[in-house]
């Protein structure tokens, strides 16, 4: 091998080394950037801001937000649907994505396939609630009404197709009953609703309803979840009175593209859930968003494969579409 065959060889070799590095590098090695697939000042990006400066300090990297809203959240899921699955561009957004991926047609992406979730952060359960004059104590007392006068009572709910309405309708099939459904665009004017008496009954985020309920100016018939609320855990689950089948929390969560690693996934799972176990950060989530969970990206993966069947099986027999 002659000198300049030698230097080519060389120079090969290099590139090789170098291509080698490169595949090998640590991650992370460079920002890391969280699409929050809703507006800026909500309780999704509210979540991101709390948790990337405790991230930042885990993870040594840099970690941006990008709000990319709008189409319910489809917007900035399918912007991360086609990042490179290398752990650098993650989502942020909420229990909707199930339902979009239920009621709407010809999604962009594949919501079980194209993104993959890290961890579950926060949930903030959905209650069915009254004002104090209301007849009914209970659901089975709502359910003895609502038969006797089908359509005559009517629900408010932050919008066609949130989990707020999909949980009464849940409801009304489980029970067999026809309320009258009152969609509002967000969860303070369908609040307002129902304290004004347009609506006999409102469905709301335990959050959003709570500062109502310690006034007394509404009384709580029904919480989700498998366990009640710990912000209200007099109020009885819809499965502790006979519905164990309606669903409809208000959660928020992270994922990545579907084809990142496995190491990649289970580093920033492991690192929020160390955030959200840390007591300060705890504190401001419970403040601003609701009850943080831990909950990684095996079970987290289950439950929206779950609400995403649930919701297409109502969905279809209600013929619902958003």
């Amino acid at each position: 091998m002659n000198l300049i065959e030698r230097c080519i060889f060389a120079l090969c070799m290099l590139g090789v080394a170098c291509g080698q590095a490169v595949a090998q590098e640590a991650w992370p090695a460079r920002p890391i950037t969280i699409i929050v697939a809703w507006p800026p000042g909500g309780s999704v990006d509210t979540v991101a801001r709390i948790i990337s400066e405790p991230l930042r300090a885990r993870l040594q990297q840099p970690v941006l937000i990008v709000n990319r809203a709008g189409a319910v959240g489809t917007i900035g899921a399918n912007a991360v649907a086609k990042a490179a699955p290398d752990g650098y561009t993650l989502l942020m957004t909420i229990g909707a994505y199930p339902i979009t991926a239920a009621l709407m047609d010809n999604l962009p992406y594949d919501p079980l396939r194209d993104l993959t979730g890290i961890s579950l952060i926060v949930r903030s359960p959905n209650m069915l609630v009254v004002r104090p004059d209301f007849p009914a104590k209970n659901l089975a007392q709502l359910a003895a009404l609502a038969k006797e006068s089908p359509g005559k009572y009517t629900y408010s709910t932050a919008g066609n197709g949130t989990t707020t309405h999909l949980m009464v309708a849940m409801f009304e099939q489980a029970a067999g009953v026809q309320l009258q459904h009152i969609p509002y665009q967000g969860g303070a004017p369908s609040l307002q609703a129902i304290l004004s008496g347009q609506t006999d009954l409102n469905s709301a985020v335990t959050s959003t309803a709570a500062p109502m309920i310690e006034a007394g100016r509404l009384r709580p018939l029904a919480v989700i979840g498998e366990k009640r609320s710990s912000q209200f855990p007099d109020v009885q689950t819809f499965a502790e009175q006979g519905y164990p089948k309606v669903r409809g929390d208000s959660w928020i969560g992270l994922f990545a593209p579907g084809a990142t690693p496995a190491s990649v996934i289970d580093k920033v799972n492991v690192a929020i859930q160390s955030i959200i176990a840390d007591p300060v950060t705890r504190a401001k989530l419970e403040k601003q968003a609701g009850e943080p969970v831990s909950i990684g990206p095996k079970e987290f993966n289950a439950l929206v494969k779950d609400e995403i069947a649930d919701f297409t099986a109502l969905a279809i027999a209600l013929k619902l579409k958003m």
